[in-house]
């Protein structure tokens, strides 16, 4: 059994150098691409889906919180809301990039998302086309998952922040939780191993592949980063399939949907947003497991 905390151990120590360079590679982009983001044109033109969609792949959950805010104001659309919802992976490209063995199925999976992110997203702006976005007011700065601040200037962020907080210190911590998660999902799936043997496991795995999307789905419903790691590692050691990893991770918008119970005092129509994209995540997941599992 000892062994099984080692391996654990192991296999998260050497994900660890590469998880914290991906993580100062998206915190560097984050702060000098994504420090000032404000309504334009092409959020509420006919390709607003698209730039949702682009937006939300980025790996980082702050613009899927911004395009929660702005609907709340509503200052995008729907669809343009679950485009970036659906896009949003989370933790999934970090892990699954500092995971050599792992890294060929993120293509796959990112790809899949894109797609389902665009047929949502146009579809929903399609069928609600007659429902015109209200006048626009001023977005004021909201604080992103990195904690910076949608719409303050550089110079503004240097004043907040040093050198070594911007750019080292959270990227440091955030890999110290995300391998924490690791490392718990690492022996859960481990001692299942050990306990009921790996031909037992891929023959139950197997058995209830159909079930699987909607089990992720509903842990991707969970409004926290570990939900998003528990998907993407389960996904990288081969606990689930492609079309599970695509119903968790399409439904998971990392604090998007907490921002959205908070900002959106439309109780009824949060709940339909909830169990639409759910009900969308699942059925996108069964038809990817049925199609290639």
């Amino acid at each position: 059994m000892w062994h099984v905390l080692e391996d654990a151990l192991l296999d998260t120590l050497i994900l660890m150098p590469l998880l914290l360079a991906v993580h100062i590679v998206i915190e560097v982009f984050e702060h000098k691409a994504a420090t000032r983001i404000q309504m334009n044109k092409a959020l509420k033109s006919r390709w607003a889906p698209l730039v949702g969609a682009g937006l939300g792949i980025i790996p980082q959950c702050g613009f899927s919180v911004v395009a929660t805010n702005l609907y709340a104001r509503r200052s995008v659309n729907l669809g343009t809301l679950l485009a970036v919802y659906i896009a949003t992976s989370d933790e999934a490209v970090p892990i699954l990039l500092s995971n050599p063995s792992a890294a060929v199925k993120l293509l796959p999976l990112l790809g899949i998302k894109i797609v389902l992110a665009l047929l949502a997203g146009y579809s929903v702006n399609f069928l609600l086309r007659r429902r015109q976005l209200e006048a626009t007011p001023e977005v004021v700065p909201e604080y992103g998952c990195h904690h910076h601040m949608v719409g303050e200037t550089d110079e503004e962020h240097e004043k907040r922040k040093n050198f070594f907080s911007k750019y080292l210190l959270h990227p440091i911590l955030h890999t110290l939780t995300i391998s924490l998660f690791i490392f718990i999902v690492n022996c859960f799936f481990g001692t299942v191993i050990y306990y009921i043997g790996e031909d037992r496991m891929t023959a139950f795995m197997s058995d209830v592949k159909y079930l699987q999307p909607v089990f992720a789905a509903l842990i991707g419903l969970i409004p926290n980063c570990a939900s998003s790691v528990a998907i993407t590692q389960l996904y990288a050691l081969g606990g689930l399939g492609l079309g599970a990893a695509v119903a968790g991770l399409s439904v998971n918008a990392g604090l998007g949907f907490a921002v959205l119970f908070k900002e959106n005092r439309n109780i009824r129509e949060n709940l339909l947003i909830t169990a639409g994209l759910f009900v969308f995540a699942v059925a996108a997941g069964e038809l990817v497991t049925l199609l290639w599992y």
